[in-house]
């Protein structure tokens, strides 16, 4: 899924850390943590059977993906997210797991971005 894209795009990332100095270090750290929740809220709406929980869920996620630049998180959660708004929950376990699997390749990359 979404294999043409790469899990962290190098130049917004490059374009967070000038923005951010010094600050740069947390804004990940708040994102690694945030993610956790972001995580549990989209597996509840998953066992709840939730479309409309299942796609603001996601739809919040992606958010926070593009803005971390990593595109092909946020293409998993995109799809998750119109799926959902679709009302088709058909795909949303695999979604889900392939979310998940990009989250951990994610975390991998950016906490090897931290300066410290």
């Amino acid at each position: 899924m979404h294999d043409d894209l790469s899990h962290v795009d190098s130049g917004a990332l490059a374009e967070l850390r000038e923005v951010m100095e010094e600050e740069f270090d947390i804004l990940i750290d708040t994102f690694l943590d945030d993610s956790v929740d972001r995580m549990q809220q989209i597996r509840e709406a998953l066992a709840s059977g939730d479309p409309v929980a299942y796609s603001r869920a996601c739809h919040s996620f992606k958010g926070s993906a593009t803005n971390m630049g990593l595109p092909r998180l946020a293409a998993l959660c995109r799809e998750g997210e119109e799926d959902g708004r679709a009302g088709k929950m058909e795909r949303a376990a695999m979604i889900t797991d392939a979310i998940e699997d990009e989250l951990a390749a994610v975390r991998q990359e950016l906490a090897a971005q931290k300066s410290g």
